[in-house]
């Protein structure tokens, strides 16, 4: 049994992993595990901004109100506040790491506007801003000794002993054997779980690591049920869940019928700017209403120039596709894109577990709510990595250090590998179940039948942890199948519609708890 030691373990290379990380490697021995390369996260795949009061016109109440109105009255307020207002200082340290945001003609930072927002406040990079930041941070954190990286790890496990969390069970893919990795405090930032559904905007990556770990270990989870889905994904068979940024029509694009009717303004006085619950829904019950698989998106009335140089990556991969979205309709439909819950922390990210934090989209910080306002993700990722940082900070010179029990690490003899074939079956039986009950629109009688398929899928699942050799691809199904009872379990505990978790039989009740798991 190989045991490596460090003094902080992140698990995950997203913006809040590596932004912590890099802070971190200021006083510790920092250790990242990433289950791909380093680049490949929830963040590279961000193309609209990051959300930030800095005109004079605009002011933090109206960020901290737009913030909670999207959440639907769920949101944590202190929270919301906290994240708000650091929100410069966030930005000022981006730019100060070589991260260049656009500006205008007046050498200012260029502010886009993005749906739910009553304000230009998102700054970005062009139509590729998670992936300018993430090129920044990796540059940064590569360039630091204290800082070492472990792609193609996946950690299968967190490790206790009693209520402290010592480290994590992981998994060398290349070698194909079990590695421990001894840490005095443990952060998960592994991001999001929208491989969970059969169409998302996510990458293979997003299933649900972080948040299966931490409830097997038994860490709170909280907010599962709000899924949001984002309204605007390509739909084009080889788009894999492309994304059309909400920067597209927080510029002008608009939402229309396949007869080039517009329809968003009967659902919301915002119209294609409306919160991305609304939208969704409106485009869902369209789709529905026309017998359509999509809606869509219509930028013919921009300037061809500006949509070319603002929105580059969205024109070139359209291009490939065929779709000329300077000449052409842009087909859309919503996907699974964020998740708003994940595991409970406090305003520091510290988890109910000790020494053990979670940050990014894995946890459930209380910002979001029911539903995610455009562009505070990103910022979510800084603010509470930068909270973390100082919390760890502040606490590890009275580091007590506990044992790794031996009966926790797995140990593997089985030479059998699992076939692919049956996970691929497995993972998108799981997935559709998803899709048709526990999305955009739900139904409690359905999805509770639905939560009884996905245990018997999930006793099937373990059944093959038991017998086949470790895999990055079991590992991750049996963690999409956790994920997805949770969020099921959620939806089906909370009677009423809020935000982003919408039921055809909904209450008038109003509830504002968390929904615990």
């Amino acid at each position: 049994m190989k045991i490596i030691s460090t003094d902080v373990l992140v698990l995950g290379s997203g913006i809040a992993g590596l932004s912590f990380a890099i802070k971190a490697a200021s006083f510790a021995k920092v250790a990242v595990i990433t289950k791909s390369e380093i680049a490949e996260s929830n963040t590279r795949y961000a193309q609209g901004g990051i959300a930030c009061v800095l005109d004079d016109k605009d002011d933090f109440k109206k960020h901290i109100q737009d913030t909670l109105i999207a959440g639907a009255g769920h949101c944590n307020e202190s929270a919301v506040e906290m994240m708000v207002t650091k929100a410069p200082e966030m930005i000022k340290e981006l730019m100060n790491i070589g991260v260049e945001f656009d500006t205008n003609n007046k050498k200012l930072l260029e502010l886009g506007r993005e749906g739910g927002h009553s304000h230009n406040r998102i700054v970005h990079i062009n139509d590729m801003s998670g992936q300018a930041v993430e090129n920044a941070l990796i540059k940064k954190a590569k360039a630091n000794s204290n800082i070492k990286f472990y792609e193609n790890h996946f950690a299968a496990e967190l490790l206790k002993n009693g209520e402290v969390c010592v480290g994590a069970s992981v998994w060398d893919v290349v070698h194909e054997e079990y590695l421990t990795f001894e840490s005095k405090y443990t952060v998960l930032a592994t991001g999001g779980a929208g491989q969970v559904y059969i169409q998302t905007t996510n990458p293979e990556i997003a299933t649900g690591d972080g948040c299966a770990m931490a409830y097997k270990a038994g860490a709170k989870i909280g907010d599962m049920e709000f899924v949001q889905f984002h309204p605007t994904a390509l739909f084009h068979q080889n788009a894999n869940g492309f994304l059309i940024s909400e920067a597209l029509r927080g510029f002008g694009a608009e939402l229309v019928l396949p007869s080039g009717k517009s329809f968003m303004k009967k659902y919301h006085p915002h119209g294609s700017l409306a919160p991305r619950d609304i939208v969704s829904r409106a485009i869902f019950s369209e789709m529905q209403k026309y017998a359509t698989d999509f809606v869509y998106l219509n930028a013919r009335h921009l300037s061809a120039k500006a949509l070319v140089e603002k929105f580059p990556v969205i024109y070139s991969t359209c291009l490939s596709l065929n779709i000329d979205i300077t000449k052409d309709l842009i087909p859309v439909m919503p996907a699974a894109h964020y998740m708003c819950g994940g595991v409970l922390t406090d305003l520091t990210g510290a988890t109910n577990i000790e020494n053990l934090y979670a940050i990014g989209e894995v946890a459930c910080t209380g910002v979001h709510g029911a539903n995610r306002l455009a562009s505070n993700s990103l910022l979510e990722g800084l603010v509470f990595a930068d909270r973390a940082f100082y919390a760890i900070k502040n606490k590890i010179s009275k580091f007590e250090k506990s044992k790794i029990l031996l009966d926790q690490v797995p140990v593997t003899n089985f030479s059998n590998i699992a076939d692919e074939f049956t996970l691929q079956y497995l993972k998108n039986k799981v997935r559709q179940i998803m899709w048709n009950d526990a999305g955009i629109i739900r139904n409690k009688a359905n999805m509770t039948s639905a939560y009884r398929s996905l245990d018997q899928i999930e006793h099937t699942i373990n059944g093959l942890c038991h017998r086949y050799k470790p895999s990055t691809n079991l590992f991750a199904l049996r963690n999409i199948v956790i994920t997805a009872k949770l969020i099921m379990d959620a939806a089906i505990k909370r009677n009423n519609s809020i935000g982003s978790h919408y039921i055809e039989n909904k209450s008038v009740v109003k509830n504002k708890d968390q929904v615990l798991v």
